[in-house]
């Protein structure tokens, strides 16, 4: 991937891993329904959509914890009349949701398919409609300009690095979850996520040492 040098633009980050798990949710409960529908005879499908889901649980927990443990503090010097309690409320809806479809993920792939698939695919509609209506609110009130002028470019560059931290302490199995958001985005919001990753999670780890960690995932991720 080609390394581009942008100025640090919270706004423009926190779009793009929204993105990335609006697309799992779409995906992952549009497959569920396909393989109710019609039960893949390919173990390693159900393995790799038990995955995938299982990721973005991960990915979307980690994202939600960082936003209450670390971006909303940050933001409220800054942009004191926000809806932090809404939002924060929010969180915990959403948050109640996966684990229950983290699981039923799971045991999808190991037997009573169609109950658990039903379960994940009515959960992951359900956690949809929580989620597109809170990140349009995100979105609107943490916009590129409501940002930019309150923060300078190296107070972005900080919690934008103390909220990757603190990401990859949360994120679940990294092996999957990285690869998870990295190929749930576009080239060009591929590329700007992969910069913000040491070189040899890019380089080396995901497409190498985790490869067949998270090679099931490749028929529901984008090319």
């Amino acid at each position: 991937m080609e390394t581009v040098n942008a100025a640090p633009n919270l706004a423009q980050d926190l779009i793009r891993i929204h993105k990335a798990i609006t697309r799992g949710l779409t995906v992952g409960a549009a497959k569920g329904a396909q393989f109710m529908a019609e039960p893949p005879s390919d173990t390693s499908l159900r393995r790799g959509l038990a995955d995938y889901v299982q990721a973005l649980t991960f990915v979307l927990g980690a994202h939600h914890l960082g936003e209450d443990e670390v971006a909303f503090p940050a933001f409220k010097a800054k942009l004191p009349d926000a809806p932090y309690a809404r939002l924060s409320q929010d969180h915990k809806r959403i948050e109640a949701l996966l684990g229950p479809i983290r699981d039923s993920a799971g045991r999808s792939a190991e037997g009573s398919m169609e109950a658990e698939l039903k379960f994940m695919a009515d959960g992951l509609k359900s956690l949809m409609a929580l989620w597109s209506p809170h990140i349009e609110m995100e979105e609107s009130q943490f916009s590129e300009k409501a940002i930019g002028a309150v923060m300078r470019p190296d107070e972005q560059a900080g919690l934008s690095a103390v909220l990757g931290k603190h990401s990859q302490e949360h994120i679940g199995p990294p092996f999957l979850a990285l690869p998870f958001v990295l190929f749930n985005l576009e080239l060009e919001d591929r590329t700007a996520f992969a910069n913000t990753l040491p070189k040899p999670v890019v380089e080396v780890l995901i497409p190498h040492e985790w490869k067949d960690k998270w090679a099931p995932m490749k028929p529901f991720l984008l090319s």
